[in-house]
């Protein structure tokens, strides 16, 4: 409503200007501090004893074709990342990685403490994952010795899922460069070590055919021998899973996960202080006095 001056004092003869000037004052006042109290400023310097521990931890996903054999329902390859999944629960304050190989190994994820962004990106894993047939052992640790940083600063761990069918990439070697730098392989075999599985394609009509070598329907069996000395080479374990159920989560905490409690490192790490409390306490002062100053003066005032 829009009153010229002259009617005011008629309308509303208890008005003070000059107090309903101050209450707005203190209105705009309470708002602008409580906008940059709720930017949370932080200034003045802190030093802080941060204990650091936990272990980086590569997973190596073994996503060749022979990974689709379905002598592990539903097949090896969903069978490993269902496992993975259950193993997240125990690697709560470590980093964790993720590398996809087939004839060559791909960094899906680096180390990281996002396990959200680990799960999401593991689901989408599949053979197309990596480039090139085959499956290069050898390359995927070596790659995942590379990914992790030089300083022991923290214990570091690999864990391989794979059936074990390697195509002459070195595995041994690239074993011994982890042993030399006191990194761990966990080695799970996935499939069945006698009869092994057929691996199943889809034809161009998607009918379901499997795949065939020399007019020969190709099996896949799980190569165990590899596994038992790469784990034995960098005096990690060594789990046969073949086609049975297991927790790899828990095979983790007994093996892997154990080492957590032996390293325990302090630092000083420079910290700034918040300080919103006295933007904060500046706006609700200001809003106080907004409700209690009136901005009409009393009948006694005006007699």
């Amino acid at each position: 409503m829009f009153v010229e001056a002259s009617m005011i004092s008629r309308l509303m003869p208890t008005l003070d200007a000059g107090r309903f000037s101050r209450k707005a004052f203190l209105l705009l006042f309470a708002l602008v501090f409580g906008i940059i109290a709720a930017a949370t400023p932080r200034y003045g310097t802190y030093y802080e004893e941060i204990i650091r521990s936990g272990v980086d931890v590569f997973i190596l996903l073994d996503v060749s074709r022979s990974m689709l054999a379905e002598d592990v329902a539903p097949n090896r390859l969903e069978r490993a990342k269902s496992d993975i999944q259950d193993l997240l629960r125990h690697v709560a304050d470590d980093r964790i990685g993720l590398i996809a190989f087939a004839g060559k190994p791909i960094i899906k994820v680096p180390l990281t403490t996002d396990h959200g962004f680990f799960l999401q990106t593991l689901r989408s894993v599949d053979t197309h994952s990596a480039p090139r047939g085959g499956t290069a052992i050898g390359d995927a640790i070596r790659l995942a010795l590379r990914a992790m940083p030089p300083e022991a600063d923290r214990e570091r761990a690999i864990v391989l899922i794979t059936d074990g069918e390697d195509q002459e990439s070195m595995p041994l070697e690239a074993a011994k460069d982890a042993a030399e730098r006191h990194i761990r392989i966990l080695t799970i075999g996935l499939g069945n070590p006698e009869d092994g599985g057929r691996i199943p394609i889809r034809d161009q009509s998607g009918n379901l055919t499997y795949l065939r070598h020399n007019e020969q329907e190709v099996w896949s069996r799980m190569d165990e021998s590899t596994l038992r000395e790469i784990a034995r080479i960098t005096e990690g374990a060594y789990v046969a899973a073949g086609t049975r159920m297991f927790d790899l989560g828990q095979i983790y905490a007994d093996s892997i996960g154990r080492m957590q409690g032996n390293v325990h490192q302090t630092e000083q790490r420079q910290r700034l202080r918040h300080q919103y409390q006295l933007f904060l306490t500046v706006a609700v002062l200001c809003l106080l006095l907004y409700i209690i100053v009136p901005e009409h003066r009393s009948l006694v005032e005006l007699s």
